[in-house]
This record gives C-alpha cells, sequence and structure tokens, in this order.
C-alpha cells in the first residue's frame, strides 16, 4: 500500500475486518494505529483538556485549535455535545478566540460513567477536525481502582487486591500509598510504571479499609475499598500463569457445597464439586490436559449454581511457539550482506513448520504505543482489548507485567457474557458485505438478462444480470495488479436508455467505520514522588507581562496543502504540477501558473461525466512485491527505512531455513521483526542489528 503525500500528519489506523456481517456489523475486526510524519501542514488541529474542576459542582474544560506548525485558528465554528450513548448533558455551538481558544463549561455533579465525554467538531472554512475527551467523575485528580482477586472481598479471609492508579488523562502513575483500616495505618503499597500493583488483606468486620497517596511526604486524597460480603468465596492463584497444571485456593466463610469449572465461555472443560468449610482453604489441583493455550476462566458456583466467583488464568503459558531469528554478525556496514538463519521449536524443542512474515526496518520506525505482535494480539488483546503498554515492547513475556494483567485487566467480576443471555443463536443474522448492482431501463425495471463485462487490464470477464436486471460483481472481476481502474460496460446498443446503480460494500464499511469510537493508546507514564526537596519563592522564575493584540493571520490561507481531488497542486515557488516537488497548495481555478515551461490558466479539476454504458470502478489489489535495491549501483542512494520485507515465507521443519538480504546506506540500529503462523498456533520473534559505515 502506497500512502499519498498530501496525507497530514497525525495519528492514523489500518483497520481490518471480514466480509461477514452478524447483525449488520463486522463479524470480526482487526485496528492497527499508525502514526504518519508529513511535511504536509495540517491547518486544523483539535485537541481539549480539562481547566478546572470547583467546589460548586462546575467543571470547565479547554479546547484548542491550532495549525499543526503551531498557528491560531481564530474564529473557527465549534459544535460540542457533553455526553455519550445518546444521554446528552449539554450541547452548544461557538467561535474559538483569537488564539484559537474556547472554555466549555459543564455541570460536573451530574457527570457519571455514563455521560462523561465530551465530542467536539471543530470547522473552518472546508477543514474539519474532531476531538474527544472523557471527564473525570469524580473532582479528585486521580482515578485509584481496586480489583479484589476473583470479584469480592470477603471478611475475615485473606484476599488479594489489585491495584490501579491513573491520572484524569487516563495517564498511569507509579506511586505509593498508604492503607488504613479506619485512622490506623496498616501498610505502605505501590504501583509500578504501569500504574499496576497488587497487596494482602485480610478485612475484619467494623473496619473500614481506604487509601491514601504519598504525595512528596504528604498523604493525599482518600480512596475507599470496595465493601466485604459477609458470605462469599474467592479463589486464589499464587501464579494466573499456568502450564501442565494450575494450582488453587478455594476458601469461603460458610460451609457448604460449591461447584468449581474451568472453561473459556464457550466450551466447559473440567468441573468438579467441592465441600467448603468456612474458612479453611481447599487446595486444589486442576490437570489441564483438555484446556488449550491461552486465556480461561475458573468460575466458582454455590449450590444454586449461580456464580459467586471467577478468576482468569494462561494456560500453558510455556507452550507457546518459539521463533530463533540467529545471524551471522550483529554489527554490518552499508551495503553488506546480511544471512538470517530462522528457527520454530515448539515446548519440547522440536522444529516446527510455519508461514512467517518477516521485515528488517529501521528501529526509530516503532513506537511503544502502536506496536503490536501477533502472539500478544491472538492470546491476550484480542480478548481483553487495550492493555497498558509494556516498556519490553512484548507483552506475553514479561511474567510480572502478565500477572498484573490477568489479575486486573481480566478481572469481570463473573458477569455471564450480555451476547449469550440477550442473543440466543436462533436470532442471530449473518449477512455479506458484497459489490452488487441494478440495471433499470427508462427507470423501470427490465424483463430480460443483460451482459456485462468487466475489464481490468489483462483481467477479462463477461456475465449476465438476473431478469430482473440484479447482479452481483464477482471477487475475480475485481482483482488488478497495477494502478488501473475496472472498467464496467453494458452489452447493449441503447445504452442511454440504461441506468446502473452501484452499492460498492466499501461504503458502507466506511459509513460503519465513522461511527466507531477508538481509544487511543496512552503511553505516557508519571509518578508521585515519595519524598523530595522544597523548593522555595526565590528559586522561582518571574514572568514578564505580555499583551496580546488581535491580528489576522491569513499565512495559512486555509487553502489546504497537498492535492485537489484530480492530484493538481502548485508547489512553494508557484509551479503547478511540479516535478521537483510532489505537494503544495491547492490551484485555483481561472488563476495562471507556470507549468512544464509554459503559462497555462488553470480549468479546475473536472470530473468525467458519468457514461452509463463505461462505470470505472476501483478494483482489490494483488500483493506488490517489494524492490529489493542494487548495492552495486553506486549512483543510487539506498536511503529506505525498510531494507526487506516478505509477507509469506515458509520455514521447514528440519531447522535450516535461510535468508539472504543486504542493507543500504542508512546507519543505525535495524530490528528484524518476523512473525506468522504454525501448526500448533501463532509464533513471533524479533533481532536487532547495528549497521555503521565501513
Amino acid at each position: 500500500m502506497t500512502l499519498p503525500d498530501s496525507l497530514q500528519s497525525g495519528n492514523y489506523r489500518f483497520v481490518a475486518n471480514s466480509n461477514v456481517k452478524f447483525d449488520g456489523v463486522p463479524d470480526m475486526q482487526f485496528v492497527q494505529p499508525i502514526t504518519i510524519k508529513s511535511t504536509t501542514i495540517n491547518p486544523l488541529v483539535a485537541s481539549i483538556s480539562q481547566f478546572k474542576t470547583n467546589e460548586k459542582g462546575n467543571g470547565t474544560v479547554l479546547l484548542k485549535a491550532l495549525s499543526s506548525d503551531n498557528r491560531f485558528v481564530s474564529a473557527a465554528d465549534v459544535n460540542y455535545i457533553v455526553g455519550k450513548n445518546n444521554k446528552v448533558v449539554k450541547s452548544g455551538k461557538a467561535k474559538t478566540s483569537i488564539i484559537g481558544e474556547f472554555m466549555i463549561d459543564y455541570p460536573a455533579d451530574k457527570i457519571n460513567a455514563d455521560n462523561n465525554q465530551v465530542s467536539v467538531t471543530v470547522k473552518k472554512n472546508n477543514h474539519i477536525s474532531y476531538a474527544k475527551f472523557d471527564l473525570p467523575i469524580s473532582s479528585d485528580n486521580y482515578s485509584v481502582k481496586f480489583y479484589p482477586e476473583s470479584g469480592n472481598l470477603i471478611f475475615d479471609i485473606e484476599n488479594k487486591v489489585g491495584l490501579e492508579i491513573k491520572d484524569l488523562n487516563g495517564v498511569v502513575i507509579n506511586a505509593k500509598a498508604v492503607l488504613f483500616a479506619n485512622e490506623k495505618i496498616l501498610d505502605t503499597i505501590s504501583t509500578n510504571s504501569t500504574g499496576m500493583g497488587n497487596f494482602l488483606l485480610t478485612p475484619v468486620s467494623n473496619l473500614k479499609y481506604s487509601v491514601k497517596l504519598l504525595d512528596n511526604g504528604n498523604l493525599r486524597g482518600i480512596y475507599e475499598l470496595p465493601k466485604p460480603l459477609v458470605r462469599g468465596a474467592n479463589i486464589r492463584l499464587n501464579s494466573a500463569l499456568s502450564n501442565n497444571e494450575l494450582r488453587a485456593f478455594i476458601e469461603g466463610n460458610f460451609n457448604g457445597v460449591v461447584h468449581l469449572v474451568a472453561h473459556n465461555y464457550e466450551d466447559i472443560f473440567l468441573s468438579s464439586e467441592l465441600k467448603l468449610k468456612s474458612k479453611q482453604a481447599l487446595k486444589v489441583l486442576l490437570k489441564l490436559d483438555s484446556v488449550p493455550v491461552g486465556l480461561n476462566t475458573i468460575t466458582l458456583l454455590d449450590s444454586s449454581y449461580k456464580p459467586i466467583a471467577e478468576r482468569i488464568f494462561f494456560a500453558h503459558y510455556d507452550g507457546i511457539d518459539q521463533l530463533l531469528i540467529n545471524s551471522d554478525k550483529t554489527d554490518y556496514t552499508t551495503r553488506d550482506s546480511v544471512k538470517l538463519d530462522l528457527k520454530i521449536l515448539d515446548s519440547d524443542n522440536k522444529p516446527l513448520k510455519g508461514i512467517v512474515s518477516v521485515a528488517v526496518v529501521q528501529e526509530n520506525r516503532f513506537t511503544l504505543a502502536n506496536k503490536t505482535n501477533i502472539v500478544d494480539y491472538a492470546y491476550l488483546e484480542s480478548e481483553l482489548k487495550s492493555l497498558p503498554i509494556n516498556l519490553s515492547g512484548v507483552k506475553y513475556n514479561d511474567s510480572d507485567y502478565l500477572e498484573n494483567i490477568l489479575l486486573i485487566k481480566g478481572w469481570r467480576k463473573y458477569k455471564w457474557p450480555e451476547g449469550i443471555l440477550t442473543n440466543p443463536i436462533t436470532n442471530q443474522r449473518f449477512s455479506d458485505y458484497e459489490y452488487t448492482g441494478v440495471i433499470t431501463k427508462n427507470k423501470k425495471e427490465i424483463k430480460t438478462p443483460v451482459i456485462l463485462n468487466t475489464i481490468a487490464a489483462s483481467n477479462v470477464n463477461s456475465f449476465n444480470t438476473d431478469s430482473n436486471g440484479r447482479f452481483l460483481l464477482p471477487y475475480n472481476t475485481l482483482l488488478i495488479n497495477e494502478k488501473v481502474k475496472v472498467w464496467l460496460n453494458i452489452d447493449v446498443k441503447n445504452y442511454a436508455a440504461y441506468e446502473v446503480k452501484l452499492s460498492d460494500p466499501s461504503v458502507a464499511i466506511k459509513s460503519y467505520q465513522r461511527k466507531i469510537n477508538y481509544d487511543e493508546n496512552i503511553v505516557a507514564m508519571s509518578a508521585l514522588a515519595p519524598f523530595s526537596e522544597s523548593i522555595t519563592s526565590l528559586a522561582g522564575i518571574k514572568l514578564d507581562e505580555v499583551t496580546i493584540k488581535k491580528s489576522v493571520d491569513n499565512g495559512l490561507d486555509f487553502a489546504s496543502y497537498g492535492r485537489n481531488a484530480c492530484g493538481d497542486y502548485v508547489c512553494q515557488y508557484g509551479i503547478l504540477n511540479c516535478q521537483n516537488h510532489s505537494f503544495g497548495k491547492i490551484p485555483v481555478k481561472g488563476k495562471t501558473y507556470p507549468s512544464n515551461g509554459r503559462v497555462v490558466i488553470y480549468q479546475g479539476c473536472i470530473e468525467t461525466a458519468v457514461n452509463p454504458n463505461l462505470l470505472m470502478l476501483n478494483g482489490i489489489s494483488l500483493p506488490k512485491e517489494f524492490y529489493v535495491s542494487d548495492i552495486t549501483n553506486k549512483n543510487e542512494p539506498i536511503n529506505f527505512a525498510t531494507v526487506y520485507w516478505n509477507y509469506q515465507l515458509f520455514i521447514n521443519n528440519k531447522g535450516d531455513t535461510q535468508l539472504k538480504l543486504t542493507t543500504g546506506d542508512l546507519t543505525g540500529a535495524f530490528k528484524i521483526i518476523v512473525q506468522g503462523i504454525t501448526e500448533n498456533g501463532v509464533v513471533f520473534g524479533e533481532k536487532t542489528i547495528q549497521i555503521k559505515k565501513p
């Protein structure tokens, strides 16, 4: 895929979904965030941040409208809504100030988890920018959440409690805190760089448990733990990462019969009846031979088969296939030869077959916020959705990280999936995204079939409509291997009397995607310092008073940098479609511009009139082979950040799959990324090499 140079800098997403629809929406979907850095100026960038929340129950957020080169966008039209899911607290229209700002007030005392979002649309001429911001539900500066293991705190039983601390913008906080029972200090607890931690607690009746954050030696805030249950049971795991066995402790504060079930919400793998004695932990050993690799769940049911506790665990953690990447050297020179040996091993160190993709890319092209690998996604993110960033970049390899994740992010408080309760299988509706059409004559339904022809370079096809003029474009008719369009032709004589109406599935997909609210990964990490030196006023910086005067900035001209719909542009030197520059301002119809050594009057972007006998359709591109640079040509610089890419490399089970590639002219760290599928599942591996000047 080639990204057009008119794309503006910013955060984007690749969204892939299947062509099967379930109840009107794509059955499966994958989202890969990417960041695009471009020289094209974005004339309108909207952002929202918390400004203040006062004691009278009012709050304010600040909207800023700037260009990507930090110029104020004044007098822009603003439409805002406070609320979400049709629960609107407030809405309105306004314009940005001379410095591109607007304050949005909201009733903080009416904000809850169902309506705590500000959605803003900012428009300046033909440019539109959108922004969303989650409002704090409380007036405190931090969000402190507690996750008792398996669901609830239970009186008189030891409970493991997950702890998560973030600020109001979703930034994870590395902090220390103090645990209180009434006013008595019990313990000091903490979170790590992911904002997560855990502690042990045995609740006693008549005591109220709370936590206060430790900031510069001072205690701030008060965060109450959930109220313990008078009667209940829990599931405790020494480790949620199991191999062939899982050891659990089941304990309750009552006598009775319970049922233990191991499942994945689709299949039940193990079940057992247990007899509990009050305050006596029962040791349970589960053999996981019948349990598949990955996330699974233990649910504890009471004698009436109602769920009372739940715990998620990772089965056969040691069963994930390993991909080994061995290089002949660790340091290479520019235009050097690189030899790699690739091998896939199972848990018994036996070689496996596999099909993988291989990329060798400059390391600075990877960011922690966007980094996704196939193993993390298949085993964790596809089910647990958005997870905190792991500083190593690979989540499944970090056992400490996973233990916190499975305690906190995998905590579902034994709520059965709503889909099982509200959408019985008999009511499920399946359909497809298909390229369909209908032909009419003189705006009336036709009575006999019509022949259609499609031409996509050498891919030529013919097929018939049905007797009513309806047709389905076969998949193979849309295949192209070059930058060409697909021509659709009606094989009739008086074609002017006919009309073709097409239903392009991409239109429906785009419409659906616009409605989806994608959460952005926040990689920032902050810390509350337990102790620090105080800073006196003598160490402060005195700011001079500045007066801001009104003036109109037409530097951006809001003419939109890039290209118009026809691909036309005027470069920075005023040349129309300059061969030395790939973008610029959009040309104005009727103005005179130099172009190709002569002066022309720009006639505008003229769109071809619709001809019912020759429709132009977008085709489906076949995979393009990666271009390998000629390192022997000294006159051609090789400055590509990606020096190798192959989307379909077969790895044999003999353990001797070799790969050869060459470096370019760029130096520094390069990362080798290999990932794909094996006989057992998915596999991922990476390795870093250094490229230096000879």
